[in-house]
């Protein structure tokens, strides 16, 4: 199976069953209830070919019930049984819905083969056999579209469709060029907008009016759009802007040439001019969020940013492109020192973006020596998303910042709000044992070991933390390490464990092979530190300093790392220090 990228709509392509109320009938126990068959499926519904309908029933419940990986099977098999071209249709829809690339081929092989009449099969099978990389086919299929007197209007939107497909546009533009498909216009228009991906601009500029002139009306608006920006790339800006203008008076409905239209104006410095045809144009309000989006943020580039955050402002503050929407906005106004708004605007990011803005808002209420507004501003987004992941984060930033009094703050407070999420209260244990905190930092790790008691790390972290914090507690300690080890002997922080809980007992060989283990499989600072003292004290200083040395690389502010090289090789961190 093969992934794919299908671009090309099927909405008017693809049949779709209607069969709830059978679904409904069962879940309902009713089962005298008539079937309500889609009006497509009569021919089969009243026919005597009662096998084929039970085998398409199968196939949509299966759909319904486990999805279009197990449905894809059953409707190819009817599919190949069956002379109707909707049932074809179905299977090469399932198919696609599965992801099954060999499906689509089968699937849409026999549609082809049942109704080679129906354009809309043409650029679901181009588009499976150039994901399946046989372009003799596919220049086989173009050929067949062509003496079956099948219109090839459907290749210039493929090509658009397929844009950030180099190895679909690339094998496109070697099907294309073969001398027998050059008699269809549309080849020449689609040619064309495969050029115009590559960036062929000077070619484009030179010849593309005598193809316009020859150019159904229905693909004008693209080539105009093409032109307009090969002008403009070549530097040519008035020109694209004249080849816009006589575009948008033949299409006066153009939304794409009214949109390219306000762009350069904006890149011409025509800002008033752009922002006054962008309120009186009549865009829907996706439309207006996409296309002010674009202009927002080429305002900024130019330095506008006050229209830039008029124009932000105005657009609609849902859907799809809100979060997007709102961060630009708000680093706009951050910009103009408008503080507050932009606070106010970052705390409603979320999406793919969240992150992004809880970053950004720790950033800024630091920088306005508001630090303390942070956590709650925190938790209260945590549970906005159901999110607790950016509280880990954030409680880095504090540590960063040198505040990790904040950091445990605001990991208590969220332990509170998501108490099921066992990463909050290790990071809080961690945390605390950076603060030198460490009887609350054991009391963390017991509990997490209460309720997983065959976690070997959480066994090893409060076993370590026990070996190195509460010396009186070191043959507990080693119990806890060494059932760690047991569970897991290839973990290196349990192996690293291991080693340093011989070295404490006073066994330098096996704390040594301990320790050779676990940097072979993870050059750790801090294995680094407890591998490199051993080493030094077999009297290996050489190896020693060569393991504190790779050590710095990782992490030279470890305070395990930096306090036993200032003990046993102080120079090594002078040399570090002038050679970053």
């Amino acid at each position: 199976m093969q992934s794919m990228h299908y671009r090309v709509s099927l909405k008017n392509t693809l049949i779709i069953l209607a069969l709830a109320s059978i679904t409904s009938a069962c879940s309902t126990r009713q089962p005298s209830k008539p079937l309500n068959i889609d009006p497509t499926w009569a021919p089969i519904a009243n026919s005597s070919h009662s096998a084929q309908l039970t085998q398409l029933l199968t196939a949509e419940f299966t759909l319904q019930r486990q999805g279009s990986e197990f449905a894809s099977p059953l409707y190819l098999e009817a599919a190949q049984q069956s002379n109707q071209a909707a049932v074809a249709r179905r299977a090469t829809s399932s198919a696609i819905m599965s992801d099954d690339n060999d499906a689509v081929l089968k699937a849409s092989a026999r549609w082809l083969e049942l109704d080679p009449n129906d354009a809309s099969i043409y650029p679901i099978r181009l588009q499976a056999l150039l994901v399946d990389g046989d372009t003799n086919s596919a220049a086989e299929l173009i050929q067949q579209a062509l003496d079956s007197q099948v219109s090839l209007a459907f290749l210039p939107n493929f090509v658009d469709q397929n844009i950030r497909q180099t190895d679909i546009t690339e094998q496109l533009e070697a099907v294309l060029s073969q001398e027998a498909l050059r008699q269809s216009i549309y080849v020449e228009i689609a040619q064309y907008h495969l050029l115009f991906i590559k960036g062929g601009y000077p070619f484009i500029v030179e010849n593309i009016d005598g193809l316009m002139s020859r150019s159904p009306k229905t693909e004008l608006e693209g080539l105009i759009i093409i032109k307009a920006f090969s002008e403009e790339q070549l530097g040519f800006s008035k020109k694209a802007l004249r080849t816009l203008e006589k575009g948008l008076a033949q299409f006066p409905e153009s939304q794409r040439i009214t949109a390219n239209l306000l762009e350069t104006l904006i890149k011409t410095n025509q800002y008033k001019r752009a922002l006054e045809a962008f309120y009186t144009a009549d865009f829907s309000p996706f439309t207006a969020q996409q296309v002010g989006l674009a202009m927002g943020q080429l305002l900024l580039q130019k330095g506008q940013t006050l229209s830039a955050i008029e124009l932000l402002s105005s657009l609609p503050k849902q859907g799809a492109l809100k979060d997007q929407l709102l961060f630009i906005l708000a680093n706009a106004q951050y910009q103009a020192g408008q503080t507050d708004s932009a606070i106010s605007n970052l705390l409603h990011v979320y999406g793919q973006l969240s992150w992004n803005a809880s970053e950004l808002l720790v950033t800024w209420l630091y920088d306005k020596k508001q630090e303390n507004l942070i956590n709650s501003l925190i938790v209260q987004r945590a549970q906005q998303d159901q999110e607790a992941g950016h509280v880990s984060g954030v409680a880095d930033l504090h540590l960063e910042r040198n505040q990790p009094e904040l950091a445990i703050d605001l990991l208590s407070r969220s332990i509170k709000v998501f108490p099921e999420i066992d990463g909050l209260r290790y990071k809080r244990a961690i945390t605390y044992d950076t603060l030198e905190q460490w009887p609350q930092a054991l009391a963390d790790l017991k509990w997490l070991l209460d309720k997983h008691p065959d976690d070997s790390a959480y066994m090893n972290a409060l076993g370590y933390t026990m070996l190195v914090r509460s010396p009186k507690d070191f043959n507990q300690a080693f119990t806890l390490i060494k059932q760690a080890y047991q569970l897991d002997s290839d973990d290196p922080a349990i192996l690293d464990s291991m080693g340093w809980a011989y070295f404490k007992k006073g066994n330098l060989d096996e704390a040594v092979d301990f320790l050779q283990q676990a940097w072979t499989q993870m050059q750790d600072a801090e294995i680094g530190a407890h591998y490199g003292e051993v080493l030094w004290q077999l009297a290996n200083s050489d190896k020693a300093i060569e393991i504190w040395q790779e050590a710095l690389q990782d992490n030279p502010n470890l305070p395990v790392l930096r306090k036993t090289i200032k003990q046993y090789a102080p120079e090594l961190l002078a040399e570090h220090k002038e050679n970053t």
